[in-house]
């Protein structure tokens, strides 16, 4: 099965693909778990993406000089240690030659969306898409069974745009969860979005 070891330094690197698509939460690293931002492909602004493609280029930054390995044969002979940590920030990779690297307006989602978490079943991280139609006031927690909350992923006021946050269940116990996300525009009191979806933490 096509594995690929590519050398990283501290700092945003250029990656690419083998001829299979990559999950990006199934990269692993030497030395084991590297911390990295989400992997960003270009296509007329920066956009995250969960899966590396054949024959197309990614940014990530990652913090530190080591090796990451993509193996098209997934997770089936990689412990969770050794996978790579993929944290989200505002943060976008190095300016494209025409200078902006700034969402357009096409690249500006219609309406507010929460997506299902993958993978799902997880272990022991997970990857959760979602989207502002305006800047908002954002919020998404996890819960218990219970209905107990038991992580913050994200407290804060984010632009307009297509984001991603990775929710890591490391030190927490096997079993259903459930994220809630709540957006409140900052610029219109009357646009606000709730939405509430499922994720099953298998270890």
């Amino acid at each position: 099965m096509p594995t690929d070891s590519i050398p990283v330094g501290d700092g945003w690197n250029l990656v690419g693909a083998l001829s299979t698509p990559i999950i990006t939460s199934m990269i692993h690293s030497a030395p084991p778990g590297m911390i990295t931002s989400q992997f960003f492909s270009y296509k007329g602004s920066y956009v995250a993406s969960d899966t590396i493609e054949p024959g197309k280029g990614y940014w990530v930054k990652v913090n530190g000089n080591g090796t990451l390995i993509l193996s098209s044969a997934g997770n089936a002979n990689v412990s969770a240690a050794s996978r790579i940590r993929i944290v989200a920030s505002s943060e976008l990779p190095p300016s494209p030659p025409d200078g902006d690297a700034s969402l357009p307006a096409t690249q500006v989602p219609h309406q507010f969306a929460l997506d299902q978490n993958y993978p799902n079943p997880f272990n022991p991280s997970t990857l959760i898409h979602y989207q502002l139609p305006v800047a908002s006031h954002v919020t998404m927690k996890i819960y218990n069974i219970l209905g107990q909350e038991v992580r913050t992923l994200v407290n804060d006021v984010q632009n307009a745009g297509y984001l991603s946050v990775t929710f890591d269940a490391s030190g927490l116990p096997s079993g259903m969860y459930f994220y809630r996300l709540q957006a409140i525009a900052t610029s219109e009191a009357t646009a606000a979005f709730s939405d509430v979806k499922k994720l099953l933490l298998i270890k």
